[in-house]
């Protein structure tokens, strides 16, 4: 791993750490420590995606107007101060859920600049089958972070209070943005498109939509994030409240998802040479839609539920990963590269914009029919993922088609001593 991108994929372990770290928490510290139930934890993780419906657009115009290495940086810096607010109100004993919405919803507008400013900056660095393979590694080592840093909390969790040890998150942070540092500025030629800041908005959003294969990988990836987080506050309710599975446990559950994602990032290529990138996103959403079945179904089924519920998280993360990793790198090929930042905004708007939204139709649906309701329509939706693959050219392709590679001529610019 040489160049440029080498910076930005080690700043991306720490990135991954603190997400983890902050995710596999929060949830835990609302119902455990602070009484929250199904609805507020669907309100604590639409707030922590809610960004991305309401920024994700102007964000990418922007991010295709400044330089993005202050982005990137910028970024962290704002997440690990306001993560560090949580165990500093903590120790004062001032910690209420409002602090938690408030430090959710502010990760979040962080968030949309970071993923924007990363996702413009990673096909500026590598180009063709590299990008696929970088995308890859990088899913590679967040996957592997992600099982150590949930187990790690675990076992911490047991010596320290939760909202103490979010103090790591915060940590995780500064040392991404440190790391940035290293990374060399980087900016697109200026695209001889639409001036003006809702023009260019505009423009970005219709390619993204018109696109035929572009909004194919859109609709899929929307349905998988939907039916995860429709059901995310409901599962942490479940699982605390009527399977009775202890905090730290849960907690090291999360180590068991995560290994299951680390599975399919050293797997996918292979699978996806050996089926073909279309078999392969279908197989993953009905594969993942019957591992989600395995939490509601717990408490009829003979072994333990701790043992369902952690082998439903590795199934789930393993053909979540498996289905996005069969479709790395095809949107960045397919945009020019002057219109990055504004396509990758416009395709998080829709993959990631519906989780606050269904996050919130979930944590409601708890309040009328119950936490397992709730969960067997998550695998419903998982299911119905497949369809938009199924009915785009996407599920003939074996291969990513060389000749709908855009290409393109980036202009870098690489400040001494940076």
């Amino acid at each position: 791993m040489r160049g440029p991108f080498r910076w930005l994929f080690i700043a991306g372990i720490g990135d991954g750490i603190g997400d983890d770290v902050a995710r596999a928490l929060l949830p835990v510290v609302a119902v455990a420590m602070l009484g929250a139930g199904a609805f507020e934890a669907g309100i604590l993780n639409a707030l922590g995606m809610v960004a991305f419906l309401v920024l994700g657009v102007p964000a990418g115009v922007l991010v295709d107007r400044w330089p993005r290495k202050p982005v990137l940086i910028g970024a962290n810096l704002v997440r690990a101060a306001v993560v560090l607010t949580v165990p500093l109100a903590f120790a004062a004993g001032a910690l209420q859920l409002w602090h938690l919405f408030l430090v959710a919803a502010v990760i979040s507008a962080a968030d949309v600049f970071f993923t924007s400013a990363q996702s413009a900056v990673m096909p500026t660095l590598l180009a063709g089958d590299q990008l696929a393979r970088g995308y890859a590694r990088v899913q590679t080592v967040q996957s592997g972070l992600a099982v150590a840093a949930p187990g790690v909390t675990g076992v911490l969790i047991r010596i320290a209070a939760a909202p103490a040890l979010l103090a790591i998150s915060g940590l995780a942070y500064l040392f991404s943005a440190a790391v940035t540092c290293g990374l060399p500025e980087v900016r697109s030629v200026r695209s001889s498109g639409p001036t003006g800041f809702w023009a260019e908005a505009r423009h970005g959003l219709v390619f993204t939509l018109g696109h035929p294969i572009v909004r194919a990988l859109m609709g899929s990836i929307a349905l998988v994030n939907a039916a995860g987080m429709w059901g995310a506050g409901a599962k942490v309710v479940f699982v605390l409240n009527a399977l009775w599975i202890p905090v730290d446990q849960v907690v090291a559950l999360g180590a068991v998802s995560a290994a299951g994602g680390l599975a399919a990032s050293l797997m996918a290529t292979g699978i996806t040479r050996r089926l073909g990138i279309g078999r392969t996103k279908v197989i993953a959403s009905l594969a993942g839609a019957c591992s989600m079945l395995l939490v509601p179904a717990a408490p009829a089924l003979a072994l333990p539920a701790v043992f369902w519920v952690g082998l439903s998280g590795f199934g789930w993360s393993y053909f979540v990963v498996l289905n996005g990793l069969a479709g790395a790198g095809i949107v960045a090929r397919l945009v020019p590269a002057d219109l990055m930042g504004r396509a990758m905004s416009s395709y998080r708007l829709v993959t990631l914009g519906v989780m606050p939204v269904a996050s919130l139709a979930g944590g409601f649906l708890a309040l009328l029919a119950g936490e397992a309701t709730v969960l067997w329509a998550s695998a419903i939706i998982a299911a119905i993922s497949a369809v938009p693959v199924l009915l785009s050219p996407l599920r003939h392709w074996e291969a990513f088609p060389e000749e709908l590679d855009v290409g393109r001529t980036v202009q870098t610019t690489v400040t001494a001593g940076k």
